[in-house]
């Protein structure tokens, strides 16, 4: 009996930990904001755009240093969207050199007219 009660702690604790670590990443999406965790955001320079067969490859400039966002997910669309001179809104989690499929919160054409 004791080795059965051993037995379902620590698969209570082992599920505990991997959900912890894999539910906010694979659930993180279908979340309504308030859910989702706190998200920095960054903002910067598109300075380079490279299109490949299923990602697209973003180098934002930010005062922090420079960003290397990989999109998996919607490339076409955001490819679509940010030009190389656009100044992008990332949010952000962890922020560090290379991101994969950062939430973009605005975009700033470099060359859009400025309405009264």
């Amino acid at each position: 009996m004791r080795r059965w009660w051993i037995g379902v702690f620590v698969l209570g604790v082992a599920v505990g930990v991997a959900g912890t670590l894999l539910v906010p990443r694979l659930a993180g999406p279908y979340l309504p904001g308030v859910l989702r965790g706190k998200a920095e955001l960054v903002e910067g320079k598109a300075l380079r755009k490279e299109r490949q067969q299923d990602r697209l490859l973003l180098t934002v400039v930010t005062e922090e240093g420079a960003i290397l966002a990989t999109f998996g997910q919607q490339a076409a669309e955001i490819d679509l969207l940010v030009d190389e001179g656009d100044t992008v809104t990332l949010a952000l989690r962890e922020h560090g050199p290379f991101v994969t499929d950062p939430r973009i919160e605005g975009v700033r054409k470099k060359d859009a007219a400025v309405l009264p």
